[in-house]
């Protein structure tokens, strides 16, 4: 359980926390080529341009629909949230799009090498972005935190914590705003043309790169053994609240 604690709340949070976007721009070049795909898309990511990011990319998975045949949810790759059936752009959608610009504020990227063959082709990227990787680790922790300091189990905390993760201004997008320093990937980008264009395929190493490593699955080394040091506190915290259960006299 003392790893499980806090590395179990941290997929509920990468979870519930959903990118967004929004609306399309227009004006952006025809993919006539595999370059004017990747440029197209990633403009589009950099402008929060949800149509063109979809159109030159296969960004949408599939749509899923009731027993009438209306749709109740569609999936996307990335920029899901917003672009469900029915999405109001109300207070969430204005929190998460703040959330949305800061990921991408420092977003820049250079094209290398291009591969083509046929109706496929590859592009070496490098890609550049504000290095996120403890942003969700600092938000963990702040969970973890709360929970501890709570009477019982902290998961009614819990459950509070992240009811407000779309937003609360001190905290998730505080972290965000907070991180320092650059990270810089290398990727191969695949491509394949459809219907007389190219389109970009959003696999994880891209979408990794394009986000600076925000849903890193490993933290600073200060920022693990805070994890750690949390998860040992959180084990002996329950220990004590279940004894307190069985043993009320003791």
């Amino acid at each position: 359980m003392k790893k499980a604690a806090g590395r179990g709340i941290l997929t509920i949070v990468i979870l519930s926390l959903c990118m967004t976007a929004c609306g399309g721009k227009g004006g952006v070049t025809k993919a006539g080529t595999p370059a004017d795909a990747v440029e197209n898309v990633l403009e589009a990511v950099k402008e929060l341009d949800f149509k063109t990011c979809n159109q030159y990319s296969d960004n949408y998975v599939k749509t899923y629909k009731n027993w009438l045949g209306i749709p109740t949810e569609r999936e996307y790759r990335i920029f899901n949230e917003l672009q469900q059936p029915g999405m109001k752009k109300g207070k969430k959608y204005k929190a998460n799009k703040r959330f949305a610009e800061e990921v991408v504020r420092n977003l820049s990227w250079n094209l290398g090498e291009v591969r083509r063959q046929g109706d496929k082709a590859e592009i070496d990227l490098e890609i550049t972005n504000t290095d996120m990787t403890d942003v969700m680790g600092h938000y963990t922790i702040h969970i973890m935190e709360d929970m501890i300091k709570v009477d019982g189990t902290g998961l009614g905390q819990l459950v509070r914590s992240l009811s407000e993760l779309d937003y609360d201004k001190g905290r998730v997008l505080t972290y965000l705003e907070q991180a320092e320093g650059t990270r810089t990937e290398v990727v191969t980008a695949t491509l394949y043309q459809k219907d007389g264009e190219w389109k970009l395929h959003l696999d994880e190493p891209l979408i990794r790169a394009v986000m600076g490593n925000l849903n890193a699955e490993k933290y600073s080394q200060e920022v693990e053994e805070r994890l750690e040091h949390l998860e040992a506190e959180y084990e002996r915290k329950m220990e004590q609240w279940g004894e307190e259960i069985l043993f009320p006299h003791k």
